[in-house]
């Protein structure tokens, strides 16, 4: 006798069979078993959940030689000719090969005809959104007005491609991707049928691989089982995958916890050297930083085996990790190639730190490496200061960073904003603080920090150290005092303009009012030195 692959030999026959999908069970039950029976169901699902399966399981409910119940008998002819493929009154049509409609209106064709051997005749039509719209005209009028010996179970991928009309005339029960602990309990079940010894390490492994699916887990099963001659174990998985294992993992974690981001570099060149799957080992990454953060949030131990990464990272540390890892997975595709987008991500890991507090954001690199330790120190701790706390009055110091702004600043842009919305804290010779208010904090970054320090120090004429601060403005932002002058030269004009006795007739005969008015310079009179936009309600020109 051939070899059976697990997932045909394991396929449930019966709805006590079938794992993971306990909503969409207990509700066909519950209508088989109280004889509400529907002309149409529509499984949907991503592959290898189970819609097909179902949809047999379901076929065999409604022909079962003990009657339509949910716990057909499975030694009748009906249901072993089901489960076997040759029930006469099963007609199962593959809708990416048969799409046009002629075959449509074959099959529909058919469906006027009573069944030859079972109760009732049923079409499965498996991804039926591969079907032409006029295929799907043919099936509507039949799913309108059903013969009552036909049931039709659609399954689908793709249930947003099919047209609503059809999905109105259907009971649809969308299938979940299986949980990968209930992927695992099911593959150690039918391995301990099987007999063969497998490592219980490698069965999580097989799980994730599986990404929700039954069928490929028992598919990469079978694989795993070849591959281990006649057993598996979870080194022998990894290398048949391509995935890195949780020792190599670990190794990128200790070298991150160290801050060693050379150490970190060549780990993953070590990673790549074995032909690893790059972006899982960063779903890896992702995994450890979830259980390591769960772990810090909840105040529980962490499970083996990174159980000594438990304190080596705060809360903050951990949830800018898992970004950073599930932004540098998403971005391998458009990368050069995946190893430079690694690579890239890896360097991320290694350089960034989350800001703790509304004063962390800190200067370019450059100009931090170059201060003295003591002078790092003084501004670390005057920056952690409460902003009332730091020494000298900003009225005192702030009282021309509008034309500083002004001059650095000619032209709009980023930089214009940041500065227009930010206070001169605190200056000296060659040291200048600046506090950036809270809501343009997200504009500032290490190359924006460099250029308004570059633009600040060439109006000083001598390089300055620049620190940035964010919180509340104590006095008045040069964008600030721009909006307010710029106001009260317009109320000045509309004055103007109101004092004019021509002006204020022509406002009357119109039936008009002043919406805004602004003064132009070097001009003479009232009547000549004032732009005005006017809006009547009249017919006047």
């Amino acid at each position: 006798m051939s070899y059976l692959v697990l997932a045909r030999k394991y396929r449930p026959r019966t709805f006590a069979d079938v794992v993971g999908q306990d909503h969409v069970v207990k509700t066909l039950a519950n209508a088989l078993d109280s004889q509400r029976l529907h002309h149409a169901y529509l499984f949907t699902g991503t592959r290898g959940v189970g819609k097909t399966t179902l949809a047999r399981i379901l076929a065999a409910c409604f022909n079962c030689e003990t009657g339509v119940t949910s716990t057909p008998c499975g030694v009748c002819s009906a249901c072993r000719g089901i489960a076997d493929g040759n029930f006469m009154d099963l007609l199962e049509v593959d809708a990416a090969s048969r799409t046009g409609v002629d075959d449509t209106r074959d099959m529909l064709t058919s469906a006027e005809f009573l069944p030859a051997q079972g109760r009732h005749k049923v079409f499965l039509i498996d991804e039926v959104h591969m079907l032409t719209g006029h295929s799907f005209n043919a099936l509507l009028k039949t799913l309108e007005e059903p013969p009552e010996h036909v049931k039709f179970l659609l399954a689908t991928t793709e249930a947003k491609k099919i047209p609503v009309t059809v999905l109105s005339r259907c009971l649809q029960f969308n299938l979940k991707n299986m949980r990968p602990e209930v992927i695992e309990s099911q593959l150690d079940k039918i391995l301990t049928t099987e007999g063969i010894a497998a490592e219980a390490s490698a069965l999580p492994v097989i799980a994730r691989a599986a990404r929700g699916s039954m069928r490929d887990a028992l598919s990469i099963t079978d694989q795993a089982i070849a591959h281990g001659a006649g057993a598996i174990a979870t080194e022998s998985v990894n290398d048949m995958l391509g995935i890195a294992g949780r020792d190599e993992v670990g190794v990128l974690l200790d070298a991150l916890a160290a801050r060693d981001g050379e150490r970190l570099l060549a780990a993953g060149d070590e990673l790549c050297d074995r032909s690893l799957d790059l972006g899982g080992i960063l779903e890896d990454l992702q995994r450890a930083f979830h259980d390591l953060a769960v772990a810090v949030e909840l105040g529980t131990s962490v499970q083996p085996p990174f159980e000594r990464f438990g304190r080596a990272f705060s809360a903050e540390d951990l949830q800018l990790y898992y970004q950073i890892a599930l932004l540098g997975s998403r971005d391998l595709e458009f990368a050069p190639d995946p190893k430079i987008g690694f690579d890239m991500t890896l360097i991320r890991l290694a350089s960034f730190e989350p800001a703790t507090s509304d004063h962390d954001i800190q200067p370019p690199k450059e100009s931090r490496d170059s201060e003295p330790p003591k002078a790092r120190e003084q501004a670390s701790e005057q920056q952690a200061a409460p902003a009332e706390a730091v020494p000298g009055k900003p009225d005192e110091v702030d009282g021309d960073w509008h034309e500083i702004v002004a001059q650095v600043t000619p032209e709009a842009g980023v930089n214009a904003m940041i500065l227009g919305h930010s206070n001169l804290l605190r200056r000296s010779e060659d040291h200048w603080t600046v506090r950036v208010d809270r809501e343009h904090q997200s504009l500032l970054n290490d190359k924006r920090c460099e250029e308004i320090g570059s633009a600040l120090s060439g109006y000083a004429g001598q390089t300055l150290r620049i620190d940035f601060e964010v919180g509340e403005l104590s006095v008045e932002s040069p964008a600030a005092r721009r909006a307010r002058l710029e106001s009260q030269a317009r109320e000045e004009a509309k004055a103007v303009l109101m004092d004019d006795a021509n002006v204020r007739t022509l406002l009357s005969e119109f039936d008009g009012r002043l919406e805004s008015a602004e003064l132009l310079a070097d001009q003479e009179s009232p009547s000549t030195d004032t732009a005005a936009s006017a809006s009547d309600t009249g017919n006047a020109p």
